[in-house]
């Protein structure tokens, strides 16, 4: 009457604790659309997030650019006056002298340097926006990829499953002595080339989901499942531009090259600022004092400059000189380089485009019910062995070779966002 309630108690704890631990086991699963991993990449990034700090101190150093210099304070007194044998002697017969000084920049230097800061804000702007134009790029690519290798990955699948089936009722068959071992082992053989090359895409889309899990932070471990409408069938997107339409699109979005520009601007600012420097500042100041002068309770006004005789900022100014002319080099590599770009990823575009739209959008489908056929009668021995594994061979490569072109597609599209900064093609 006792043991009884304790071990239905204990069997009923011991279920839950497994069920728990089953659950736990399981992996999550995460359904993503693009949009959606988009968003996540914006509030999530660490590198997005990092660099707009970086907009932030930079913006700062506008504040201290138009900050004025401090006036500088001093004042004297006595230590021990000899004449009234007194120690800090306050009195009327103390002595004690104050003196204000104020540092006055000529030659625009305070208005120079808020723009050189304001040239960085810009530049840290840009890099912000190129940065999010590199992560977007590298989410996109991921993204596809791995929609595309987890459909291929599900054709290994149900072919593996196929063969398995085949491979046990075959082995009843041989002992039975109805099938030929030769027969047995040539199937086992394709079976465990799929099972290679199962376990390596496996593999691959590992690595391909934990680049698309850090870029967008979800937790190690989790599935992720890309959802993207079917876009083989849209027309074509890139024989509707052309090369120079494209060009001018990538010269006015393209941020590293908005950064190029802004940094020989910089350059131009800062050598300005570097030849203002050579002009000497004014110090500016008020003296008083009690009675070490000629008189007594004297103040004046003091004006001092230092005289630009020696140095006069040139070694500074000239390596602003060579700085301005090298960004301008730079510059001009970075407009060279950029029609390139354009011009590989249009030519790219065009090729998987015009690739994509000769194969007949009903060829999978009829492909797929071929082989369902296929499969049906080979297990009703109307077709032979080698005919089967020819025909299984063909069906699987021409679903990876299409899953391909469709990524390549979509990859070609985004390099042609990429390359121009725009979106060009907007899935």
């Amino acid at each position: 009457m006792i043991i009884r309630p304790a071990l239905s108690t204990y069997l009923v704890l011991f279920a839950t604790l497994f069920r728990f631990t089953a659950s736990a086991q399981i992996k999550d699963t995460l359904r993503l659309t693009l949009p959606e991993a988009e968003q996540q990449l914006l509030q999530k990034n660490i590198p997005l997030l990092t660099q707009r700090y970086s907009i932030d101190s930079a913006r700062a150093g506008i504040i201290t650019a138009k900050l004025y210099d401090n006036p500088q304070v001093t004042f004297e007194n006595v230590l021990y006056n000899h004449t009234t044998k007194k120690w800090f002697d306050f009195s009327y017969e103390g002595q004690n002298s104050l003196q204000v000084e104020q540092l006055v920049k000529l030659a625009g230097k305070r208005n120079k340097a808020v723009k050189l800061a304001q040239s960085g804000v810009r530049m840290s702007e840009y890099q912000f926006y190129d940065i999010l134009r590199t992560l977007r790029f590298s989410l996109h690519d991921n993204f596809y990829d791995l929609y595309y290798k987890q459909r291929s990955l599900q054709t290994f699948a149900s072919q593996i499953a196929f063969l398995q089936t085949v491979v046990t009722v075959f082995t009843a068959q041989k002992e039975l002595g109805n099938i030929a071992p030769k027969e047995i082992i040539r199937i086992k053989s394709m079976l465990y080339d799929l099972q290679h090359d199962h376990l390596a895409l496996q593999q691959d889309i590992q690595q391909t989901q934990s680049d698309l899990a850090l870029l967008i932070r979800v937790a190690p471990g989790t599935i992720i499942q890309p959802q993207l409408p079917d876009t083989s069938t849209d027309k074509p997107i890139a024989q509707q531009y052309t090369f120079q339409s494209l060009l001018d699109t990538a010269r006015s979005n393209r941020y590293d090259l908005k950064i190029g520009q802004e940094t020989v601007n910089y350059n131009h600012l800062n050598l300005r600022l570097q030849k203002s420097m050579a002009v000497p500042d004014l110090q500016v100041g008020f003296s008083f004092d009690k009675q070490g002068n000629f008189e007594r309770n004297y103040n004046g006004l003091n004006v001092s400059m230092p005289l630009p005789f020696f140095n006069r900022n040139q070694g500074n100014i000239k390596t602003a000189k060579a700085l301005l002319e090298s960004s301008k080099l730079q510059l001009q590599g970075q407009e060279d380089e950029l029609a390139h770009e354009v011009m590989n990823s249009l030519e790219l575009a065009l090729q998987t485009e015009k690739l994509l739209h000769e194969f007949d959008p009903g060829f999978e489908n009829d492909y797929g019910k071929m082989m369902n056929e296929v499969e049906k009668n080979y297990r009703l021995h109307n077709i032979g062995l080698l005919e089967f594994i020819d025909l299984y061979d063909a069906y699987r490569n021409n679903v990876l070779k299409m899953n391909e072109l469709k990524y390549d597609r979509l990859h070609a599209l985004e390099s042609l966002n990429f390359s121009t900064g725009a979106l060009i093609f907007h899935p």
